[in-house]
């Protein structure tokens, strides 16, 4: 690799990190509402008016009482791919919906669906129960996506202009 293309590679690579870095900075609120927002969702999916009953069903009976403890840290994982995922679509520089949503399917089919397949094919969970899950997850990340997408977005033209 010639030094020119080394050093448009390292301009790129740090242009970018500092574009990346700075958005982000701006954004953590939108971030940790849009992954708020999806564990609410996700209180919707499991409930009976959806999959509620599916997921009762199917749960390895019998069903003890999910312990109260745990809905404090239940909203993480949320959060958690919130995060990843916006720091994907800047990095990836990500401005039309249809381009996130190949990735958020290829996130969610590489991660949660192989997942899921696997809890189906060795620890006998019953393949309805897997389908809820994942398509819980499909769910989530379908909206973290749509959302972050246009907000990072049109923040990321607004810092342009400045």
């Amino acid at each position: 690799m010639s030094i020119e293309m080394r050093v448009g590679l390292s301009i790129f690579v740090f242009t970018k990190y500092n574009a990346m870095k700075k958005v982000t900075q701006h954004n953590y609120w939108i971030i940790i509402a849009t992954g708020l927002i999806a564990f609410v969702l996700s209180g919707i999916w499991y409930s009976p008016m959806v999959f509620g009953e599916v997921w009762e069903t199917y749960r390895n009976p019998p069903n003890p009482e999910i312990p109260k403890w745990t809905m404090a840290f239940a909203p993480l994982r949320e959060l958690i791919v919130a995060y990843v995922l916006a720091k994907l679509i800047l990095l990836l520089n990500l401005s039309q919906y249809k381009d996130t949503l190949k990735l958020v399917f290829l996130l969610w089919i590489s991660f949660h669906a192989v997942g899921m397949a696997g809890a189906v094919l060795w620890d006998h969970m019953q393949w309805q129960l897997g389908a809820v899950h994942a398509g819980d997850w499909l769910m989530k990340m379908t909206f973290m996506g749509i959302v972050l997408t246009k907000w990072l977005n049109k923040k990321s033209l607004s810092l342009n202009n400045q």
